[in-house]
């Protein structure tokens, strides 16, 4: 194997610096559910990404290397599925493994005398919260790091690697500016619904992103408006709007708000607390259904034309498709999401993409009251909006380092 991140490389030596800050936090608060994980040392660091690298450029019966792998003891995780007998972590076996992987799930890898091995699958990923490293194999040539709650940390591309230091609420409150979606500071409720409406959002453009095949997203101000006459045909429109989304948000705070007062009620009656502690277990073990129904949304990328949903969270529809009348030419500024270096830079049409890219942009600034999401087919993703202070289409590239 090749060695391109060496324990001395900078890229290096900052993700051990910051896995080291982060065993401090846990040593200084035991309380903080990080887990046991062992600080990694810089040559493991090493080990995991440089081989990570190489197996990314890796192809099985044809298909290009796309996994996630974290470092994570047994002990930490509850729901892996432990192999016989774990195996060496090294770009032949990643690269072999990777379609088996769980979708949303994981290789586990542990550092022991004999190097790192792969010692299961992870059917979901390690809790943010853990201090360890976590790699995804993106595409040829490119790993994201995460590092504990930093989720991206780094993008590294062997020369050009840059450091996001995100977390899983990046995108959400991106989306929530660039929409002027307000959090009402004297209505907890409505708060949570438009904090999870951006969260539901987030997911949506996620669950599109992984299934690889591309879409857009178009977000519009109402049911009803001009942008219509940029969409032609608009081949799926719905009989009425699918609000089951928004619908589904509300109903859960809603559920939440009487389970938290019935608990309440619980716990001051002349109870036995076995009794209570059963109860309290069963209510809590209900999940929602927020996460089926955006997946059911999010299948409808793979027709070919954009969602069109608005603020509020009504689908409208799907297999749109966008026809902008006139000549005019956006004017565009791209930026992308690196902490430290947001200059906007000004660049023609022609460099945000191909035609899915070059049409919402279009579609944006001829009505500029909505925003289009853009994914690609190599996953690459871009959200597009008017930015009034800057006379100018904001398009954030790259976009997909936030999800």
């Amino acid at each position: 194997m090749n060695g391109l991140f060496s324990p001395d490389d900078d890229s290096i030596i900052r993700i051990h610096d910051q896995l080291t800050h982060l065993m401090k936090i846990k040593s200084e608060v035991p309380s903080f559910a990080f887990g046991s994980v062992q600080l990694l040392t810089r040559e493991q660091i090493s080990g995991l990404i440089d081989t990570a690298f190489w197996a990314s450029l890796q192809f099985n019966e044809g298909r290009t290397t796309r996994v996630c792998v974290s470092v994570a003891a047994p002990e930490d995780f509850h729901d892996a599925l432990p192999f016989a007998t774990p195996v060496p972590y090294d770009e032949s076996q990643i690269a072999k493994l990777a379609p088996a992987a769980p979708q949303g799930g994981c290789l586990v890898v542990s550092g022991s005398s004999d190097g790192l091995n792969i010692w299961g699958f992870g059917r979901s990923r390690p809790d943010a919260k853990i201090n360890t490293v976590t790699i995804d194999v993106w595409e040829p040539g490119t790993v994201r790091v995460g590092v504990g709650p930093f989720q991206t940390f780094a993008v590294l591309k062997g020369r050009s690697n840059a450091f996001i230091e995100g977390t899983g609420t990046n995108l959400t409150d991106y989306l929530r500016r660039v929409l002027s979606k307000t959090l009402p500071e004297d209505d907890f409720l409505e708060t949570q619904a438009v904090w999870r409406e951006c969260l539901a959002l987030r997911d949506l453009v996620r669950m599109i992103v992984a299934d690889g095949h591309g879409g857009i997203v178009l977000i519009v101000p109402g049911e009803t408006g001009v942008w219509s006459e940029s969409l032609n045909p608009f081949a799926y429109r719905f009989a009425a709007p699918d609000t089951t989304i928004r619908d589904v948000i509300r109903q859960e705070l809603n559920d939440g708000r009487a389970q938290a007062e019935m608990l309440q009620q619980l716990w001051a009656a002349d109870l036995p607390d076995d009794l209570k502690n059963f109860v309290t277990r069963e209510t809590m073990r209900r999940s929602g259904d927020i996460g089926r129904v955006v997946r059911t949304i999010a299948s409808l990328a793979g027709v070919d034309g954009a969602i069109v949903i608005t603020r509020d969270l009504q689908v409208l529809g799907f297999g749109a498709k966008i026809a902008v009348t006139g000549n005019a030419v956006p004017k565009i500024c791209m930026f992308r999401p690196v902490p430290g270096s947001q200059e906007v830079v000004s660049s023609p049409l022609e460099d945000l993409g191909g035609t899915r890219h070059q049409s919402s942009a279009r579609f944006v600034n001829a009505n500029r009251d909505t925003v289009a999401v853009v994914i690609s087919q190599d996953r690459h993703m871009s959200v597009v909006h008017w930015q009034d202070s800057i006379d100018s289409l904001s398009v954030l590239r790259n976009a997909e380092w936030w999800v």
